[in-house]
C-alpha cells in the first residue's frame, strides 16, 4: 500500500461493538489482497470497544482510527469513515458483519476490469444472532445496464424483493462517485436514496459469488422514534419518512439525472409502481408494530 492511496478502502463505522468488531476486522486483515486500508471511525463507545481498536492499530498500520467528542449518530459516522478514506475503491461495513477471504481482490478486479461500472455488489449471506443463516441467489436481472432509466427500475423493483437477495449499500464502489453524493439525506431510507442515485450514475454489476456475511436482528415492534435517534441524536425526528416523501425525494433524483423524455417516462412509471409497494409496506409495518404493543400491556 502507498502511503497516500490505498487501492481500496473498508469504512467501519462504530459504537459499542467490543464483542463483535474483532470478526469483522479479522476478516479484512486477512483478506488475500494487501493493498487495503481501514479506516475506522469511533461514535463515543464506552464500553471497551475504544481499546480493542487501539490494539488493531498499533499492529496493523493498515488500520486507522478516529474518535469522535460526542455522538453524531450512525448515518454521520458512516459519512466520517468515507471522508476519511483515500482508496480509488471504498465499501462500508457494519461492526456485526465479516467478509470472505477473497472478497476485495474479487471486487477490485472486477471494478479495474470494468471501467465503465460505478460499483459491484455479490451474493451474501444474512445471519441472525440466534445462529440460523439465510441467503437467496437471484438469477434475475441486475441494475448493470446502460440505459440509466432500466438501473433506475431495478433499483427500485429491488427495495421490495426481500432482504436477503440484494444489499446495494454494502456494494464497493468508485470512492469519488460516493464522495460527489450527499450521504446522509434527511431521510430513514438514505440508504435507498444513495442506491438510487447510484444507479442512475451507472451500471452496478454484480458477482456471483458468496463473498459477504450480513448480521441482522428481526425484533417485532420496531420502536421508530429509538431507530431514528440512533441514525440521528440531535434531530431523529426529520428524518420521519412516508411513502410520499420517499416518491417524491427519489423523483427528484431522476430529474436531476441527464434523461431524455422517454427515459423519464420510465421512471416515473417505475415510481407508481414503487409507491404503491412502499404504502403497502408500510400499512403492514404499522399493523404489526400496533399488535406488538396490544401484546405487550
Amino acid at each position: 500500500m502507498t502511503k497516500d492511496c490505498p487501492t481500496i478502502s473498508v469504512g467501519l463505522a462504530v459504537r459499542n461493538g467490543r464483542h463483535i468488531v474483532g470478526r469483522c476486522i479479522e476478516s479484512i486483515l486477512s483478506q488475500d489482497f494487501a493493498d487495503f486500508e481501514l479506516v475506522i471511525c469511533d461514535n463515543v463507545s464506552d464500553d471497551g470497544t475504544i481499546d480493542t481498536l487501539e490494539e488493531y492499530a498499533r499492529a496493523d498500520p493498515r488500520v486507522r482510527i478516529s474518535v469522535n467528542a460526542v455522538n453524531i449518530g450512525s448515518h454521520e459516522n458512516m459519512r466520517r469513515v468515507l471522508d476519511l478514506s483515500r482508496g480509488t475503491f471504498f465499501r462500508w461495513i457494519s461492526a456485526d458483519d465479516w467478509l470472505e477471504p477473497k472478497y476485495l481482490s474479487a471486487c477490485v478486479r472486477a471494478l479495474e476490469n470494468r471501467p465503465d461500472a460505478i460499483g459491484v455488489t455479490t451474493w451474501f449471506t444474512i445471519h441472525t444472532p440466534e445462529g440460523s443463516t439465510r441467503y437467496e441467489q437471484y438469477e434475475g436481472e441486475f441494475p448493470d445496464s446502460a440505459d440509466p432509466a432500466r438501473r433506475f427500475e431495478r433499483m427500485l423493483w429491488f427495495f421490495h424483493a426481500g432482504d436477503a437477495k440484494y444489499d446495494p449499500i454494502y456494494g464497493t464502489y468508485r470512492r469519488d462517485s460516493l464522495i460527489r453524493t450527499p450521504f446522509p439525506r434527511p431521510s430513514e431510507r438514505t440508504d435507498w436514496l444513495i442506491s438510487a442515485e447510484l444507479a442512475l450514475r451507472g451500471p452496478i454489476i454484480h458477482l456471483d459469488e458468496r463473498l459477504a456475511n450480513r448480521t441482522r436482528e428481526y425484533i417485532p415492534g420496531v420502536d421508530r422514534v429509538a431507530f431514528r435517534r440512533r441514525l440521528d441524536p440531535a434531530h431523529g425526528e426529520r428524518l420521519k419518512t412516508s411513502a410520499r416523501r420517499l416518491h417524491r425525494e427519489l423523483y427528484a433524483l431522476a430529474i436531476s439525472a441527464d434523461l431524455s423524455d422517454q427515459q423519464l417516462s420510465r421512471c416515473r412509471s417505475a415510481l407508481r409502481r414503487f409507491w404503491i409497494k412502499e404504502e403497502i409496506s408500510s400499512a403492514r409495518s404499522r399493523a404489526s408494530d400496533a399488535r406488538h404493543r396490544m401484546f405487550r400491556r
